[in-house]
This record gives structure tokens, sequence and C-alpha cells, in this order.
């Protein structure tokens, strides 16, 4: 039984054909859709792997790639005839689809499955309006009505769909088909090791050592927030308090050094560069005293998550599901710097605060332990497997 996969994920190729992530489809992800089909295919955007990358393999046994060059959106939306040719050949050619939205070609495959009576899925992981309100794009921003209908109108006529919160993309684009709730978040357990080293940099820091900042996010959008971080670095420093922030994630980092450098917190910001999907990241984490999530646009956002499960103090935003995990009082609106600035300074000078939170964030992840969301997708899955079966 062949599955296709179709999402707009960017992929990077290295010169012996293997492909690599540096986002959230390493090798691992794809156990879960080879334990109900025989093969997987992947349809995404494919760039040349750049050197001395230090991305995570997302190739495997069981998984091909069919990458297309890594065009704009708007070459996908107005000049993509061979683009939309060549995922109806592969929605032909498989069993059983799943598609990933929203992307825009998600949208062509989820149209050619409508059309052609294929079985498939979707698997909802963000919302449309607010990521082309906050690319930083005016296209993008006059785009995101238009981009916000087509997924309500996918997600309407879905017969099965995966959500990852549980409850705000639901009352956003509602679907009249069956629904699951799983978020694709990937956790590992603390060790006995691990928590006692948490709990060692607490005395540490109750002892005056200044907590570290933290957020995992791709330094080419803006839609994750770090400038409202850093310009609530300079507020903190303005009132006497010094914290040193770092950014884990891909891109180039000289436009945000050149914006810490404007607000005079150069000193105080480290851009980490990428670490591998997985142990990379966790082991990153590991060495964050508060995950900060400023952003303007999510969906259910997996680095929190993955923050929480590694006992970190969490600071969100309230857009998207970021609500479903924080309470209230460490959230701020997206772009306000001075109710961040606030949520930082608490817990940053509060070490009996930031030791409860740890323990409440530690807890809360527990909701997110890989049995209970295998569980759940394995289901969704089953159904799928189940439909394509029928429909031989």
């Amino acid at each position: 039984m062949r599955l296709l996969f179709v999402h707009d994920h960017r992929f990077y190729q290295d010169k012996s054909g293997a492909v690599y992530t540096a986002g959230s489809l390493p090798a691992k992800v794809w156990d879960r859709y080879l334990a109900k089909f025989d093969t997987v295919h992947v349809v995404g955007r494919g760039s040349p792997l750049p050197a001395r990358a230090n991305y995570a393999l997302s190739s495997r046994t069981g998984v091909t790639f069919e990458l297309v060059p890594n065009v704009s959106y708007a070459q996908m939306v107005f000049g993509s005839n061979i683009l939309r040719q060549r995922i109806l050949s592969a929605v032909a050619r498989h069993d059983a689809v799943v598609v990933r939205l929203p992307s825009e070609m998600g949208f062509m495959a989820a149209a050619a499955c409508h059309k052609a009576g294929k079985v498939y899925a979707v698997e909802l992981v963000g919302c449309a309006w607010d990521a082309m309100r906050n690319q930083g794009s005016w296209k993008a921003w006059f785009y995101a009505p238009l981009m916000y209908f087509r997924t309500r109108h996918a997600l309407r006529r879905s017969p099965l769909t995966l959500y990852v919160t549980s409850r705000w993309l639901q009352r956003r684009y509602a679907t009249r088909g069956k629904a699951y709730a799983a978020s694709d978040v990937e956790i590992a357990p603390l060790s006995p090791e691990q928590l006692l080293s948490r709990k060692s940099r607490i005395r540490e820091i109750a002892a005056g050592q200044a907590p570290e900042l933290g957020t995992v996010a791709s330094l080419r959008i803006r839609s994750k927030g770090i400038q409202t971080a850093i310009a609530a670095l300079e507020v903190l420093r303005n009132e006497g308090f010094e914290f040193r922030y770092r950014v884990l994630g891909g891109g180039d980092a000289s436009p945000w050094i050149a914006l810490c450098e404007k607000h005079g917190v150069a000193d105080l910001v480290a851009f980490d560069g990428v670490r591998p999907a997985g142990e990379g990241v966790r082991q990153w984490l590991d060495t964050i005293d508060i995950h900060l999530q400023p952003s303007f646009q999510e969906g259910l956002p997996r680095a929190t998550v993955e923050a929480m499960s590694r006992g970190a103090a969490c600071v969100g935003s309230t857009c998207g599901g970021i609500p479903e995990l924080l309470p209230p009082e460490r959230l701020h609106e997206p772009g306000d710097v001075g109710c961040l600035a606030d949520r930082i300074r608490r817990l940053a000078t509060d070490p009996r605060a930031l030791a409860e939170t740890s323990a409440r964030d530690l807890e809360t992840a527990q909701y997110f332990r890989p049995e209970r969301l295998a569980a759940i997708r394995s289901e969704f899955l089953g159904e799928l497997r189940a439909a394509a079966d029928k429909a031989r």
C-alpha cells in the first residue's frame, strides 16, 4: 500500500541524493506512516544542501522524495501548471494521500484527491491567515484572506483531519469529516541525571547567577517574534537587568545582529545556528532556563512543548494554540514589548517562581508524551489505511 505525503516543506539534498531537513520532518517521523503503509513518497520543495549544514537526515528506507525547485509561493500560485501536473500524477500513482496544510502544494493535492475520489487525509499544522499576515511581505499580507478561505474550504470537505491543537485550529478551520487532535511534537523524557541537573541549575540561579533566555526559531522569518524579545531586552537593560538571550535556528543572522546593535543589546544576544532535530535540539534546550515564544503566528508550537519537556520555564504570546499550553500570567499580546519584559522580569528575578514554573511546565508536557500521541496518530492513520483498503 503506497502513501503520498505532500507539503511545501523545504528539504535539502546532497550530491549523493540523501535528503535532509532543518525543520520538523527528520527520518524518525516517517515511522508513523510506515507503520500503516508499505512505502511513503514525499513531494516537497528542494534545495542543495549548504556547506557545513548541521541538518537532520530525512532519508530512510521505505521513503522516496520528489523535490521541486525551491520556487516562491507566487510562482507556485500563478505559474504552477507543471507543478500541478506533477502533483496530479503523484496522486494518481498512490493508494492514499496525506496532505499537510497550510501549503500551496497541499491545496493542489487536496483538490486533486477530491476531484478524483482518491482516499486522503489532512494534517493541519498552522493558521494560514496568521502565517501570511506576519510573513513581512505586503504581497503575503494581501494574499492572507484568500489563503484563509482556501484553508477553510479544504478543511470543510476533508474526510479525515488531524489537528495539532486541541481547540484553536478546530474553531477557526472546522471540518465536516472525522477529526483527531495530536501535536506533531516529538519529546523525550528527562533522565534522573538531567532532572537533577535542571534542579541544580535553579539553585545556582537562586545563588545569584542570571538565567539564560532562549528561543528556537528560524531566522528567515519575523513571525516568531525574535524582534519583540530583542526589544524587551533593551527595556530590561534600561531597568538595570541584563539577561543573555540565545536563538537556535537557521538563516542569516546579520539582520538580527544589526537589530540587536540598534537596541543596544548585541553583547547579550547569541545566534547558535542549527542543531539536528531531536537530541541536538534537546541538548540545547537543556542549557536554557526560560524559553520565549513571542510569536505572531502559530499552530501549537513544538519548540514550546519541547522546552517544557526539558523543564524550562516558558513564556509566550497569545497567538494560535499557545494559550492551550501556558497560563495567562505567562502570556503577552503579540508584539507587546513591555508586557514581555515584565513576564521575563517576574520569572528571572524570582528563583522560587522559576522553580515552580519549571515543575509545572514539565508536568504539562506529559500530556504530549510519545505513547499518547502515537496512539492518536496510529488511529488516525489506521482510518486512512482502512479507507484505502476499502477503495481497492
